[in-house]
């Protein structure tokens, strides 16, 4: 009975010398939190909604640390940033360092990290990502603080605001879990802006967004423009019989200039445009007899029109756009782009919506348009319209791309950029000199015509006729200067 007795009480004592290893080793007791771990801590720990943070391993303390976060004002979506946790302190006691972030937007993963160095490491649980230090990035002994630098690549498409949520730790590398401090931060990241690229609205001398009636008189070399949002009636004396018209926005305001390219042998021809920003004229020599200056347009995608020609090949060879682009060109470089061959014809225009005039042309002798898009260097091709037709630049179903459109006979053939479709549009004559504009505002290019001094246009908004007299027979409509 003894021997039982004394059996008993052995088995209790190893029993309870079993539970206290494990108190020991856990730090905790039998029923403990998580402990502080030099590796890392778990998944879940970096204080954002419904998560735990540094304290649930470190017994809480403040100080007078900073912890923070340096990220973008604003991510793109796909784009990849550096990204910085940091901690500073004035307290000479704090000689380790800890952290753990995460990426989120409505509670959900947002983008994803990568190390950049052995200093973090990438981990996952409950159904997010986290980025948090290694034990080489707990910096031992280093004072003053601690910084960890890695990559976050932000969301394919715009997920709305993503905010980082970062615990922290500046411990004092005791052994032990007392005396640590614990910090937590976040920093929203909202999706940056859409960039809205402007389309200025071709013939709009007052820049109302709409454009005017306006001709050129070249018995007097007089333009005559009714500015649509005054009604008043302006004349100004610019350019001779011979010059080519050039109306556009060369100085970025919203307002087409006055402007006229001057054929002559090289270095004497060349652009003299009327800045409407400050009423003075600026001469830029460029081109040489047999250019072509309808290609003038915004190449460099600045929102200002560049001086640009399109320089035919007499033999057969290769034929070039040169344009002298006005953003980042200090030393005012010319820029050539081979494309096309003799006898093409150039196609104004932005055909890829980026923003920029893309190197387009028409070959009359197969009725093959080739576009190079200046968005992604990819070469467009397309059949649409006779060597005989005339082709009217223009954005005909508002996507902020020009369309395939030309003039036969009093007929619009247009092929749609936003869905390929072809619209065919009854409008004037086959002696009508056709013209393009938004006349009603509403974002899209309406077709008109000009007949002896009267303006005749269906406005896309309404689908309703707008006839206007003004101008002359022999005058020649700024609407329709940029036709081939």
């Amino acid at each position: 009975m003894k021997m039982d007795v004394y059996k008993i009480k052995v088995a209790l004592l190893l029993v309870f010398g079993g539970f206290a290893i494990l108190a020991f080793t856990f730090g905790h007791g039998v029923v403990g939190t998580t402990e502080a771990s030099i590796s890392g801590p778990p998944s879940a720990h970096s204080g954002a909604p419904g998560e735990q943070n540094c304290t649930d391993c470190h017994n809480s303390a403040t100080g007078v640390g900073q912890f923070t976060i340096t990220a973008p004002a604003n991510y793109t979506p796909g784009q990849t940033y550096s990204i910085q946790v940091r901690h500073q302190t004035s307290d000479t006691t704090r000689k380790r360092w800890g952290f753990e972030m995460s990426s989120l937007a409505n509670n959900a993963n947002a983008g994803t990290f990568a190390n950049a160095n052995a200093n973090t490491r990438i981990i996952t649980g409950s159904g997010r990502n986290y980025i948090e230090h290694t034990t080489a990035g707990t910096f031992q002994n280093q004072a003053g603080g601690a910084t960890w630098t890695f990559n976050w690549t932000a969301p394919a498409s715009n997920v709305g605001n993503v905010t980082f949520y970062a615990a922290g730790v500046q411990a004092n590398s005791n052994g032990s879990e007392s005396g640590d401090q614990e910090y937590v931060t976040n920093v929203v990241i909202p999706p940056a802006p859409v960039v809205v690229i402007r389309h200025h609205v071709f013939s709009d001398f007052d820049g109302d967004g709409k454009s005017d009636t306006g001709v050129f008189r070249p018995s007097d070399g007089v333009w005559y423009v009714n500015a649509s949002a005054t009604s008043q009636f302006q004349a100004t004396q610019f350019g001779v019989a011979t010059d080519r018209l050039t109306p556009a926005d060369f100085d970025g305001d919203d307002k087409t200039d006055i402007a006229v390219w001057r054929p002559d042998v090289s270095p004497l021809a060349g652009f003299y445009i009327l800045q409407s920003t400050t009423n003075t004229v600026r001469y830029e020599q460029f081109g040489q007899n047999g250019d072509d200056p309808t290609s003038v347009g915004d190449w460099d995608g600045d929102g200002k029109a560049d001086v640009a020609v399109y320089r035919d090949s007499p033999t057969g060879g290769q034929s070039y756009f040169y344009f002298r682009g006005s953003l980042n060109n200090p030393s005012g470089n010319t820029t050539y782009v081979p494309w096309g061959t003799s006898g093409d014809k150039p196609m104004r225009g932005d055909f890829d919506g980026d923003g920029k005039a893309d190197a387009a042309v028409f070959r009359p002798s197969s009725q093959l348009w080739m576009i190079f898009q200046s968005s992604n260097g990819v070469v467009r091709y397309d059949n649409w319209g006779l060597a005989t037709d005339k082709f009217v630049p223009g954005d005909f179903d508002g996507d902020g791309k020009n369309d395939l459109a030309v003039f036969r006979n009093g007929v619009w053939y247009i092929r749609r950029s936003s869905d390929s479709t072809v619209a065919y549009i009854n409008w004037g004559t086959s002696t009508d000199t056709p013209i393009t504009g938004d006349f009603d505002s509403d974002g899209k290019s309406d077709a008109g015509v000009y007949r002896g001094g009267v303006w005749y246009i269906l406005q896309s908004a309404t689908n309703s006729l707008s006839a206007r007299q003004f101008g002359s027979t022999t005058d020649t409509a700024l609407a329709g200067a940029f036709n081939q």
